[in-house]
This record gives C-alpha cells, sequence and structure tokens, in this order.
C-alpha cells in the first residue's frame, strides 16, 4: 500500500517538461559542390576521358555526327612539351581532321612555366592574325577567349597542362563561345 500511495504522489506532482532546443539551419543562396579534380601529371586516354560525343553535342546544342577522333601527339622538348593529344568532334564520314566543327586538345608540359609560355604564345599568334581576346573564366580557372573571323578558340592552362577548344563560328556563334568553350575546357581539364 505505501508503495502505491508513492507512486500516485508522483503522478500528482507537476514537473516541468525538458525543452530540448531544435537546430536551425540558413539554406545557403548557392549550394556547395566540389570542383571535380583536374588534370595533374599524365593526360588521359581517349576522348572520352575528355569529353564524349554526347557531351560536346549537349554543349553546342547541336548534334555532333560520327566518333570523336583521336590524335596523339608527342613530346616537344623545345617548347618543354611532354605529351600532346587532340580530340576532333563532328567529323562524320570525313576522316580530314581540318574538317571538325570542334576540336579539343590537351598538352603537358615539364612545369607550370612551360604550360603558360605556350599560352602566351598561342594568345599572341592568334592576336597577331587578327582575333579578338577576351578573358573567361574556365571552372575555377582563366583561359582567353580568342575569336577570328571563322573560328573561336579558347586556351587555358591549369598548372602544367594546356587544353585549347577550337570551334567553328559556324557551330559555335561568337556570341555562345564564351560560355560553351569554357564549358568544353572545364570538362577537358577534368576527366572521368
Amino acid at each position: 500500500m505505501a508503495l502505491i500511495a508513492a507512486l500516485a504522489g508522483c503522478a500528482t506532482e507537476k514537473r516541468t517538461p525538458l525543452v530540448v532546443p531544435i537546430p536551425t539551419f540558413t539554406p545557403s543562396s548557392s549550394p556547395v559542390t566540389s570542383a571535380p579534380a583536374r588534370i595533374v601529371g599524365v593526360l588521359p586516354t581517349g576522348c572520352d576521358a575528355i569529353a564524349s560525343v554526347d557531351e560536346i553535342s549537349d554543349m553546342v546544342g547541336k548534334p555532333m555526327p560520327g566518333q570523336a577522333k583521336l590524335v596523339n601527339g608527342s613530346a616537344d622538348a623545345s617548347i618543354g612539351r611532354t605529351a600532346r593529344m587532340d580530340c576532333y568532334y563532328g567529323l562524320g564520314t570525313s576522316e580530314q581532321v581540318d574538317d571538325a566543327p570542334v576540336h579539343v586538345g590537351l598538352a603537358s608540359y615539364g612545369d607550370a612555366k612551360a604550360a603558360s609560355t605556350r599560352v602566351e604564345k598561342t594568345v599572341a599568334d592568334e592576336k597577331g592574325a587578327g582575333a579578338k581576346a577576351s578573358d573567361v573564366t574556365v571552372g575555377a580557372d582563366k583561359g582567353t577567349l580568342l575569336v577570328g573571323r571563322k573560328l573561336a578558340t579558347l586556351v587555358a592552362t591549369y598548372q602544367a597542362t594546356t587544353v585549347v577548344v577550337i570551334a567553328s563560328l559556324d557551330v559555335v556563334p561568337a556570341s555562345q563561345a564564351p560560355t560553351v568553350l569554357a564549358k568544353i575546357a572545364d570538362r577537358a581539364l577534368s576527366p572521368r
């Protein structure tokens, strides 16, 4: 009986409820994402590592017929290049790489200075041929867009790797070139 009386006394005793604060979070205006890994050292193998035909088609907003054509370049000690690869998109049945409406090239160099020197030379050569130059953002990096009479060319570097993207103005109009070529260059520098 004493136990029942004690329990009944506890049941009537008023207690203050325990209040646990609920954490709140303020959403940011932009999602937090990590940048894709960049090429450091050895170049990827195959054009699909740079960008698939479907990815290039999506980025330019037009179908690119055929398969990507890979041309492996060679080292060139005179400019510090250790490797080179070029991928040509939109050839269809043509085997002539000069006919490709989109060309993406990667090259690795002995060091970042050699890579930067090569980009500077490319920019100077294109400007000398009449191309108009402007700065563009390529992912977290910077690049230079060069627009000539028939082609738009974007060159950029990440550490000791360079990327060049060349597109016919018939496929990528000059007004779209900064965005489209920057996407392609960003994808090429971040192989999967």
